[in-house]
């Protein structure tokens, strides 16, 4: 009987699943953008996994804030006990000039020129050995289409940066940055070149800890006996995530964006079971007067609800994993490599059903205290 009730109006049965497809795709999708956005903030440190320490000036609060070091900070992290190598790393925004006299912001990579520590790690062109040639740099293909949309994807092409001479050896896929500039990976003692800095030449020491030696202490030591800051990379990329969720606002926007989702669930999902109830109110008045108690009703609304709620959700996330299967393959753009984190998926879908039950056990109070005397009255 719930379900003939349920479907005698098309209509309104029909809204209901828009209403909570809707509802299900706005709060997965920007859920798994958020979510996406967050992981891409710490994108250099998930491309350096050799290394399970990183260690800074302690003003340092966020992977985009580094600050240049001296050489010697290498060698100081080098003679702590318990760490197996240390390598310097370079980072910093560029001016990249293109033949026809094009400029381009870029990030510059700098990374060990022997040990490659922190370098791409999935090549499209060419190859990572590439890079020990003269003025040799690698560049992501997302970047590559951004400053050369009108040429296929190819090496060859020659690029000033920091008024030095620059020939692209190879082209490499990163996921989405978090400030979407393109990526320009080379030796760090030509990045430095071509950033012109002749102090400081080390943005980040990367470190790793020695077999048996846990990295948590091992970046104790370094922190206490160098005064540098130092941290695994775990709680570095927490960091970096906490500081952007702090200063950034993202966090508000996106909740704001949600939250939109929600209300418009609650709002659907709520009016049109008051509706349900209004119109098949004499029905559910019969069932009273027969002696069905008021838990049988609602137990009887509440599968309703469920059975709504779970065609709605499979609806709205199936257009939503639809979405990032198409994006997340693109090789530019900013919604490239985003993707949709399996407790995305079991989080809306819970949340749904918990929303859709709690509004329509809310809407549907005058049903459970109708006058079963009504079926009598002409």
């Amino acid at each position: 009987m719930a379900f003939k009730i349920l479907l005698h109006d098309k209509a309104k049965y029909l809204a209901l699943v828009l209403g909570i497809s809707f509802a299900t795709l706005l709060i997965s999708q920007q859920s798994a953008i958020f979510h996406s956005l967050m992981y891409a903030s710490t994108r250099e440190i998930l491309e350096a996994n050799q290394a399970d320490i990183w260690v800074m000036k302690p003003s340092v609060e966020t992977l985009e804030q580094g600050y240049p070091m001296a050489e010697l900070a290498v060698n100081r992290v080098r003679s702590i006990d318990g760490v197996e190598w240390a390598v310097p790393y370079y980072q910093s925004i560029a001016q990249l000039r293109t033949e026809d006299g094009r400029m381009k912001s870029v990030q510059l990579i700098g990374i060990d020129d022997l040990s490659m520590v922190g370098a791409p790690q999935q090549m499209l062109i060419g190859d990572l050995k590439d890079l020990q040639r003269p003025d040799a740099i690698i560049m992501d293909i997302a970047g590559y289409i951004n400053i050369f949309p009108e040429t296929p994807p190819q090496t060859g092409a020659t690029v000033e940066i920091g008024q030095r001479r620059a020939v692209i050896v190879g082209i490499c896929y990163i996921g989405t940055s978090w400030n979407g500039l393109p990526r320009i990976y080379t030796r760090r003692s030509l990045g430095v070149a071509m950033a012109r800095e002749t102090l400081n030449p080390v943005t980040y020491v990367l470190a790793r800890a020695r077999q048996g030696n846990s990295p948590e202490e091992v970046a104790r030591k370094i922190t206490s006996l160098t005064g540098l800051k130092a941290r695994t990379r775990n709680a570095f990329m927490d960091e970096t995530r906490l500081w952007i969720l702090k200063y950034s606002g993202i966090a508000e926007n996106f909740g704001i964006t949600i939250l939109m989702g929600v209300v418009i669930g609650v709002a659907i999902v709520g009016q049109t079971f008051y509706m349900f109830s209004v119109e098949n109110l004499k029905q559910f008045a019969t069932l009273k007067a027969i002696g069905i108690a008021n838990w049988i009703i609602l137990k009887m609304i509440m599968i309703q609800a469920l059975f709504v709620s779970l065609i709605g959700y499979c609806l709205g996330i199936g257009v939503a994993s639809l979405f990032f299967a198409i994006s997340s393959t693109q090789l530019s753009g900013g919604l490239r490599g985003m993707f949709m984190h399996p407790f995305i998926f079991m989080g809306s879908g819970v949340f749904i059903v918990l929303v859709t039950l709690l509004a329509c056990i809310v809407s549907v109070r005058k049903v459970l205290t109708v006058d079963p005397a009504i079926v009598f009255r002409g």
